[in-house]
């Protein structure tokens, strides 16, 4: 996790690669489960054809202890569902 994702502008950018591969070219709505099974919807903004997670991702990383220079992993599990694993 870099500094932007996780203080002042809570943005995580998704590779491109996968974007354009899982999401449509749109804004959309993801749900983030952690490893206990709790779930937060997310905004997730399309700007220059890549998804970022916005709105909601920073009540994600504050409840799930998400620091600068952590790591987490996110598998995509049904449309627009997300497994975060946080290791």
């Amino acid at each position: 996790m870099t500094k932007s994702c996780v203080e002042k502008c809570f943005l995580l950018t998704i590779p491109k690669a996968f974007s354009q591969s899982h999401f449509p070219p749109a804004k959309l709505k993801v749900v983030l489960r952690n490893s206990s099974g709790k779930t937060w919807e997310v905004n997730c903004i399309y700007h220059a054809k890549r998804h970022s997670l916005s709105g909601g991702w920073s009540t994600f990383v504050r409840e799930n202890s998400l620091k600068q220079g952590g790591t987490c992993r996110f598998e995509l599990v049904e449309k627009n569902v997300m497994q975060v694993h946080v290791l």
